[in-house]
């Protein structure tokens, strides 16, 4: 899918719409998508009031996700989106296993751009509960720079009956900018043999801001915002 710039609400409603139209695809849909200025989002199963306590932001200043995760701050990352449809190779492997093999996938394309990186080893017991603030609190399967002291890579998941919804973060900071189409087709390359995929380039319809208008629509009320809530 090609690449779009949108606002909070509307880069998640097109998410949500593009999980909505899993069985349409064929397979597995990605799209990389950009902001049309900084945005925070945060995790499903956050408190909205504590979101806004840390991060000193308004509200009606916030995105919340459908899926789940901590905060994360847009504007300077690469954000995209990942649809696993239902019965496909992808969604039948268990959430930690498909985890691993997303950051070891972009690994190979950070690599390509010549910034080595490695994979977060996974806690011997697990902590449980949700990451406050995603960059700054790494957990087992990120994707972390080459000392494995920062981390650059985190994603989110959803499960739905159309299948899975990853919704994923690349934040490389002050390391080399890397050129974002190149290393977006390595990605693709590797993820496709992974999970037996063909890459086809699709198109986005005509009709998509219409098909999408209820998410959006729900994504940006505050009723969904502060509670979770549709409109």
């Amino acid at each position: 899918m090609s690449f779009r710039k949108e606002s909070g609400a509307e880069n998640m409603a097109t998410d949500m719409w593009l999980l909505a139209q899993a069985d349409s695809w064929g397979g597995p849909a990605f799209r990389r998508y950009g902001w049309t200025k900084p945005q925070i989002t945060f995790g499903y199963g956050q408190k909205a009031s504590w979101v806004e306590k840390e991060t000193g932001e308004q509200i009606t200043a916030l995105t919340r996700r459908p899926t789940g995760g901590g905060i994360v701050r847009h504007g300077t990352d690469l954000t995209y989106c990942l649809i696993l449809p239902r019965g496909s190779v992808g969604e039948q492997m268990s959430p930690m296993e498909f985890y691993g093999l997303l950051h070891q996938c972009w690994g190979e394309a950070l690599d390509e751009q010549n910034i080595p990186n490695r994979l977060m080893a996974c806690p011997q017991k697990s902590t449980g509960g949700i990451p406050g603030d995603c960059f700054r609190e790494p957990v087992g399967r990120d994707l972390m720079d080459k000392a494995g002291e920062k981390k650059l890579g985190g994603a989110a998941m959803k499960r739905t009956r159309q299948g899975v919804l990853i919704q994923g973060s690349l934040e490389l900071g002050d390391l080399p900018v890397p050129d974002h189409q190149k290393m977006e087709r390595k990605f693709l390359q590797r993820m496709a043999t992974s999970l037996e995929e063909q890459i086809t380039p699709k198109e986005w319809p005509g009709e998509l801001a219409f098909q999408r208008m209820d998410f959006v629509n729900s994504y940006s009320s505050p009723s969904w915002t502060r509670d979770r809530k549709s409109s």
